[in-house]
């Protein structure tokens, strides 16, 4: 008699993890809740998804408004962080949003507290891709080298929207024991020797970013205002280094293509900076995707 094959039946479906202290933890209302776990349904394994308001609102059943306004109060508590993403022909799509989910975070009582847990827990991240890139960290100087002098003038705009430096030695700011990285460092993590020797015309617009890049990375601010909207220092910083040299070329491109008059060109660089890891691999994928519907 031959031997019938079972088939191993299993109930194992894709699912969300909803942990117990975020249940519990109160810090969210109903809707925050609903829209909080439909972005984790998405995530990838970065924490990061890329869902329409029009979807989360036809899979939630809450209007499209509230799904806005809850995702707005979501990034006011700094539970997830809100990217506005445009199509390489300048289009907008669906923005991207990382979301925020560890377990000190959900002792946390308010804002405040949320903020200071992200960017401690993004420290942490950073300190160890810095250790990764083979730098030895002291938690009470920074990295383990002398620090440097570094000035930072504050970039302006041209008739050719070419970023110049302003001079002006009200803007220099000396750096000082408690600095995370010195201006040679930042030279070092974004490849600055390459850069300047493949586009020496654009030293300057490259200087100035590498200032930008320098200032923002050693705020003592707990947040850093990107598109306008207040970011935990710690997040932004770590997104920033996500940065190489092709993206931040690519960004100087994006900034001297802009044909509006830019009130602040030190924020609006920062934010280009802040979202051309993505753009840039998007820009690629639709030259990719477009030269292959040539053939």
């Amino acid at each position: 008699m031959a031997k019938k094959k079972i088939k191993k039946n299993t109930d194992q479906r894709p699912f969300v993890m909803a942990y117990h202290d975020f249940l519990k933890s109160g810090l969210l209302d109903h809707y925050q809740i609903v829209i909080y776990i439909y972005l984790k349904m998405f995530a990838d394994s970065n924490n990061q998804c890329y869902p329409s308001a029009k979807k989360l609102s036809k899979l939630t059943k809450i209007g499209i408004t509230k799904v806005k306004n809850t995702i707005k109060e979501l990034e006011e508590k700094y539970l997830i962080t809100k990217e506005y993403r445009k199509r390489p022909d300048g289009g907008d799509t669906s923005n991207l949003y990382t979301i925020h989910d560890y377990k000190e975070l959900w002792k946390a009582s308010n804002n405040e507290e949320i903020a200071t847990v992200i960017n401690e827990i993004e420290e942490q991240q950073m300190i160890k891709t810095l250790i990764a890139k083979g730098y030895y960290i002291s938690k009470e100087k920074g990295l383990e080298t002398e620090p440097t002098k570094a000035q930072y003038q504050a970039p302006q705009k041209n008739k050719n929207n070419n970023l110049v430096s302003k001079q002006n030695t009200t803007s220099q700011i000396e750096s000082q024991d408690l600095e995370r990285y010195t201006l040679d460092q930042i030279h070092e993590l974004f490849d600055y020797d390459i850069m300047v020797l493949d586009y020496p015309l654009q030293q300057n617009d490259i200087d100035s970013v590498m200032s930008i890049l320098y200032t923002a990375m050693n705020t003592t601010k707990s947040t850093i205002k990107i598109s306008g909207e207040n970011r935990p220092a710690m997040a932004v910083i770590g997104k920033l280094m996500k940065l190489h040299k092709e993206s931040i070329m690519y960004a100087i491109k994006q900034f001297s293509e802009q044909t509006e008059r830019i009130k602040n060109p030190t924020a609006y660089m920062l934010t280009i900076l802040y979202n051309a890891p993505e753009q840039f691999n998007l820009d690629i994928q639709n030259r990719v995707s477009h030269d292959m519907g040539l053939r």
